[in-house]
């Protein structure tokens, strides 16, 4: 293995694919987020980063592919990965997921990236729905994309006021109606865009564009859990291989497992794989040091007294409509907002997807209290010491947007693998 391999970082959030890939000696060369608190907690918490490399805190859309050679002091062909967790909230099952979210055109910038620098590895990081993702192709008329945009955005709109109103009791017939009418207009779009084939599937343009630039490409999902985390979080990893370096990438095989986890395991030679249990958020939180008050991390949200004694009626591993019988009349609330902290965690067992944004982080499993930023990164797999930037809401997206380390690490351990059997 030569000294220290070369990475490049897209998305790099708060550092969650950083971790895995520093645990194994790669050295960073540059890294891109919009969000200064984003780059802020990387470089708090990683400060030998500005020694050594380009820190470009703007858009991905913004990025000086002119100058980017330069800025990174390497010749094209020369870096060994770039790593990109691609902004997702265009793919996400949450939302009405509009084919021309602008958010889902970001791999577009990416792989120009990409063949800028012609990196050996490239690694894109998505939500598993972003394999099923469609967007409008280039030559979908421009009057198409506007009622696109404009039908998907009053569908939102009429989301948030549906979500209002029953807070109030006050939703109408004619108020459903709109609704309705706004479905049926969105139904109509999608088969204009169908029949005249405006939609493409993401992944099949991802392939195309890098079969083009000179890359061969693989994509696999793969499970948080499998490799130490105690999230099961799904993401799907493509790997594309320049197509003048041997084609044998293999994904990182998983070490824990269980009944639990329901991702397929779709590996040579899995049925000879020994697995271990996998670490509960139990053994995740034992970690933590609740006598330490100055954790600013592990401070506890504030909840109204009424939340507190809903909490109190919901059993570990179990979500709030699972008991909304036994709730006094005044605790109880639609079952419209059973997500996010209307789910107790439990000790024995791991945590779903933690949802980014505070108002959806689960209960905890003992406690009448949604889990705390620190208790969030410790279950995600952030070292103990990890400290977050941003008012409380923005720290705990911060957690919830991040690559678990564990899983950055296994892929880290493969790149290592690949990249020594060059030499």
């Amino acid at each position: 293995m030569k000294n220290s391999y070369t990475i490049f970082e897209t998305f790099v959030g708060a550092g969650g694919s950083h971790i895995g890939f520093k645990q194994n000696g790669f050295k960073t060369v540059y890294v891109n987020d919009y969000n200064q608190d984003c780059i802020d907690t990387l470089l708090l918490n990683n400060p030998e980063i500005e020694e050594g490399a380009f820190v470009d805190c703007k858009s991905i859309l913004d990025v000086d592919t002119d100058n980017l050679l330069k800025n990174i002091k390497l010749d094209r062909g020369e870096l060994d990965v770039m790593m990109g967790g691609i902004v997702c909230k265009g793919f996400s099952l949450a939302g009405e997921r509009s084919p021309n979210d602008e958010r889902n055109y970001f791999y577009h910038k990416q792989l120009e990236l990409v063949d800028v620098l012609q990196p050996k590895i490239s690694i894109i990081e998505n939500v598993k729905a972003f394999s099923n993702g469609k967007v409008l192709s280039e030559n979908t008329p421009q009057d198409i994309k506007d009622r696109v945009d404009i039908v998907w955005q009053a569908l939102e709109n009429y989301k948030g006021q549906k979500a209002d109103l029953r807070k109030k009791g006050a939703i109408s017939d004619e108020f459903l109606k709109r609704g309705a009418e706004l479905r049926k207009e969105k139904e109509s779009l999608l088969k204009v865009l169908v029949d005249n084939n405006y939609l493409i599937s993401v992944l099949d343009d991802l392939y195309h564009i890098y079969d083009r630039i000179g890359y061969n490409v693989s994509h696999k999902i793969l499970n948080s859990a499998w490799y130490g985390s105690s999230t099961k979080r799904e993401r799907i990893i493509i790997i594309a291989i320049r197509k003048d370096l041997p084609n044998s990438f293999i994904y990182p095989m998983p070490e824990y497992h269980s009944s639990e986890i329901s991702t397929k395991l779709d590996f040579e030679g899995i049925e000879n794989v020994k697995f271990k249990q996998p670490i509960s958020i139990g053994e995740a939180l034992a970690a933590i040091d609740y006598t330490n008050t100055e954790d600013v991390d592990n401070r506890p949200m504030n909840h109204a007294p009424k939340t507190v004694e809903r909490f109190k009626y919901i059993k570990a591993g179990s979500n709030i409509q699972e008991c909304m019988d036994e709730l006094p009349d005044e605790l109880k609330i639609s079952s419209f907002y059973s997500r996010g902290n209307t789910m107790r965690l439990s000790m024995d067992l791991l945590a779903p997807t933690l949802v980014p944004g505070h108002s959806n982080f689960p209960v905890h499993p003992i406690e009448h209290r949604s889990i705390t930023v620190r208790e969030a990164a410790v279950i995600t797999g952030f070292p103990i010491d990890y400290k977050f930037i941003g008012n409380h809401s923005k720290r705990c997206e911060h957690v919830g947007n991040a690559v678990p380390p564990q899983l950055a690490s296994a892929l880290a351990k493969q790149c290592i693998k690949f990249l020594d059997a060059l030499e």
